[in-house]
């Protein structure tokens, strides 16, 4: 009796294990990694910032810079890339509401999984443009941009806090405001730490 076909189709056990034969899930993982690092590129150039993490020194230098007694309602990382300041400013300050604010998909996505590991229920992460975004409730707002982007957040910090408001920059220091406090982190290339006042 000939070979019969067999009309029935395949499981997707068999069909998993077919493409993994092939190679399928290496080139599947090769399309997300650069994809993924197109989308970070892409919003580099766009934005003028890369999603750079903070060396641990400099967050030391960021909290120390935080006046003492200090009890913020409302606290605004803006462009928080991977998360690590905001998950710390939300374990510190449980009481406070804590919104991180990121255009990036790719460390946007990685803090929303970041955090059904490290629950802070009182840290909302945000997808958008914080240029484009009411931070008027503001009372404590922390920054690691470039210099490129600093004028123009100067302007729209003095438009939109009230004055007090507290404003810690990293490295990169605001053109016309004058720093109450400067700190140099020098485990972190002698990095500075501002903390500003808005003017009123």
């Amino acid at each position: 009796m000939g070979d019969e076909i067999s009309t029935q189709a395949p499981s997707l056990g068999n069909l998993l294990g077919e493409l993994l034969d092939h190679g399928a899930a290496e080139a599947a993982l090769f399309a997300v990694l650069l994809l993924s690092a197109l989308s970070i590129l892409y919003y580099t150039v766009r934005t003028g910032v890369p999603p750079m993490p903070s060396h641990p020194s400099v967050r030391q230098a960021i909290f120390r810079l935080i006046p003492e007694n200090f009890a913020p309602a409302t606290i605004y990382e803006l462009g928080c890339g991977w998360g690590g300041i905001a998950f710390a400013l939300a374990a510190r300050y449980p009481q406070a509401r804590v919104v991180a604010l990121e255009l990036s998909p790719v460390p946007w996505l990685v803090c929303q999984v970041r955090r059904l590991v490290q629950r802070r229920t009182n840290l909302e992460i945000r997808r958008t443009d914080f240029m484009k975004t009411d931070l008027s409730d503001g009372d404590l707002v922390f920054c690691y941009l470039m210099v490129t982007p600093m004028r123009g957040l100067e302007r729209k910090l003095t438009g939109d806090l009230r004055p007090g408001s507290v404003v810690i920059t990293s490295t990169f220091a605001f053109p016309e405001w004058t720093a109450e406090v400067v700190e140099t982190v020098p485990e972190a290339s002698s990095a500075q730490i501002y903390r500003y006042r808005v003017p009123g």
